[in-house]
């Protein structure tokens, strides 16, 4: 369910920002043919390909940053975490909108947050790293403008809070690994106010309850059963949590 959400929120921040095709300029007939090979790429390994020959063929072209973003979209759609950190770094430092720029950010966040381990000797600098870019992300989005006019206003809030949410999952997965179970449910919280989520129910379930914090573990894990996007899976597994903490409410632990 995690891994379908961020799927939506990919495809969403894709078809938002092929709409800038229609608002900028390209300079010559071969540039819109190898900005349309792009967007009309069939695979994510096709986009890759056809995005990186128009920043090679077209070393002025003002779609840089966006063909650097599909880079970037692609690689995560196909769950290549190192890649996606490699191209939202280059999206960044391509004058990028403030949407790219946002969505850069997250990715990194959520990047690191992934591939960092409690045992790792430098833990706490990669973890200072997701916050840092996780708190950016949040900044920027909250007066991004819209990459286009046609845009409708409830789809481009739509698509900011899913952003959001991710980027407050990564602060959320960083508290995890430094066993900081409570600083994680609180972001978690976050998240499912930008964008509920039966699974985000789930894991802040599971954050307060090791925190100790029973009435709100039963509060999210209730939560999460009664979602209607819920599975029978989450059902199951908020259930076998929901019985955990009665287990630690009665030891008095």
């Amino acid at each position: 369910m995690r891994r379908s959400t961020r799927f939506l929120a990919t495809l969403c921040a894709m078809a938002v920002l092929s709409l800038t095709l229609f608002a900028q300029q390209p300079k010559s007939q071969k540039e819109v043919e190898a900005l349309m090979a792009v967007q009309n790429a069939a695979s994510d390994t096709a986009r890759i390909d056809a995005a990186q020959k128009l920043i090679q063929d077209f070393a002025d072209t003002e779609f840089k940053s966006w063909a650097l973003f599909n880079i970037m979209q692609s690689y995560e759609m196909m769950g290549d975490t190192p890649n996606t950190i490699v191209y939202a770094e280059q999206v960044l430092t391509a004058k990028a909108s403030p949407f790219e720029s946002a969505s850069a950010h997250v990715r990194i966040a959520m990047g690191i947050s992934r591939q960092t381990k409690e045992f790792d000797l430098d833990r706490d600098e990669k973890l200072t790293k997701v916050i840092d870019n996780a708190n950016k992300a949040i900044e920027i989005l909250a007066t991004a403008p819209k990459v286009n006019d046609q845009i409708p206003d409830d789809q481009w809030a739509l698509i900011k809070q899913n952003e959001a949410a991710m980027a407050y999952d990564a602060m959320a997965q960083g508290e995890f690994v430094r066993k900081k179970y409570e600083e994680a449910a609180t972001y978690f919280v976050k998240a499912i106010d930008a964008q509920a989520d039966p699974v985000r129910m789930l894991k802040a379930g599971n954050a307060f309850r090791l925190a100790k914090k029973y009435p709100e573990a039963m509060t999210m894990l209730n939560r999460a059963m009664s979602d209607p996007q819920s599975s029978d899976q989450i059902k199951s597994l908020a259930e076998r949590e929901k019985k955990l903490v009665e287990e630690a409410q009665n030891a008095g632990a």
